[in-house]
């Protein structure tokens, strides 16, 4: 068997140290209180040091914490479509992209609480800006993969990965989330990378339709009423069009905080049919990878959550009122939010951005 050691998590033996690590890192209580604000730092320590294995470190203080940033930073957490799922059957969750980690970890939650199990979670390697995080991930089931190298080297990197996820899904019998496509979708346009399918049929060149159809493909789609990084994207957008965006350092452990500890409104998780072997066939002529990509695309925007704030972008970009589905409340927080970006070019970009997921429901 393939050694994987140089991606997988830590295994529930090294999770006790890496909890130590965690514990004696002199960031530990600052990165603590962005979740716990009033948290006694030398009992959740002691907690901590209990902590056996990866499903107990899960179970307990995850799924706590997890539970803790819906309470205080959405206006109410719903999801529908777990009655796909069947318990016992590993799945790939293919999910659109809009918060670092939140997107992941509250589908961690749900399978949790409804299935008694998480997935493994599969992650970009920038992430992995600073000592805490990486073992935090590495405690949770996140794989890295791979950003960049010579692309000799990256191919080899994304064959390896693919064949760790078919190692996990079909051996293991483990399920996975990976996102639709490298990085969030900053312009609001969910759309998944042909690259992504490209690299799950690394691991079967002989049968490439069949390396897919084992991995029991589920949509996901996740959305959230605001972004709590929305101004930060708009900014960079508008950068990168103009030539002028450079990524500073610990961007993206910034978004990350961003997203855990700001305002989300209303957050909606939906999951998918597990698509067979008829949905993954491609029509005659047609490239298997971008045909997979198309299917997963329709049905990951029908999954969408339309929320009053796609509603106020739309009538703001468009003026038409069929899609009124927002009331004055709502329309003034978003013309607060866009008076906070710095000229008409960026509070454009968030309009579009926020009204992407309705034009896109009508193509």
């Amino acid at each position: 068997m393939e050694n994987f050691d140089d991606i997988r998590p830590y295994t529930d033996a090294e999770v006790p140290m890496a909890l130590q690590r965690i514990t004696q890192n002199s960031d530990f209580p600052q990165a603590l209180r962005f979740i716990y604000p009033n948290a006694d730092i030398e009992l959740v320590k002691s907690k901590l040091a209990l902590v056996k294995s990866i499903h107990e470190l899960q179970a307990s203080l995850m799924n706590d914490a997890i539970r803790r940033i819906i309470q205080t930073t959405t206006d109410g957490f719903t999801h529908s479509g777990l009655q796909h799922l069947r318990r016992g059957v590993p799945y790939l969750f293919v999910s659109n992209h809009r918060d670092i980690t939140l997107d992941a970890f509250l589908l961690q939650h749900l399978l949790l609480e409804h299935r008694g199990n998480t997935s493994y979670i599969v992650f970009g390697n920038n992430l992995l800006e600073h000592p805490i995080i990486e073992d935090v991930f590495r405690c949770n089931k996140l794989i890295p993969m791979a950003r960049g190298g010579t692309p000799r080297a990256f191919y080899e990197s994304l064959h390896h990965l693919s064949d760790y996820i078919h190692h996990l899904v079909v051996e293991e019998r483990q399920s996975v989330w990976i996102a639709q496509k490298n990085g969030r979708a900053k312009d609001g346009v969910d759309s998944t990378a042909p690259a992504v399918i490209k690299m799950l049929t690394l691991s079967g060149k002989e049968n490439p339709l069949q390396a897919l159809a084992d991995l029991n493909i589920v949509p996901v789609s996740i959305s959230y009423e605001w972004d709590p990084c929305d101004l930060m994207k708009a900014n960079e957008l508008y950068l990168s069009r103009n030539g002028a965006y450079q990524k500073a350092r610990h961007e993206d452990t910034k978004s990350v905080v961003t997203g855990i500890i700001g305002n989300k409104g209303h957050v909606h998780l939906s999951i998918g049919r597990p698509l067979g072997r008829r949905d993954l066939q491609p029509p005659e002529g047609k490239d298997l990878a971008e045909h997979v990509a198309s299917v997963l695309d329709r049905h990951i925007q029908s999954g969408y959550k339309l929320m009053p704030t796609n509603y106020v972008a739309y009538y703001l970009l468009t003026g038409r009122e069929k899609y009124g589905h927002f009331n004055e409340r709502t329309r003034s927080q978003f013309l607060q939010r866009l008076d906070m970006l710095p000229n008409p070019d960026m509070r454009q970009i968030m309009i579009e951005t926020y009204a992407a997921p309705i034009l896109s429901s009508q193509r």
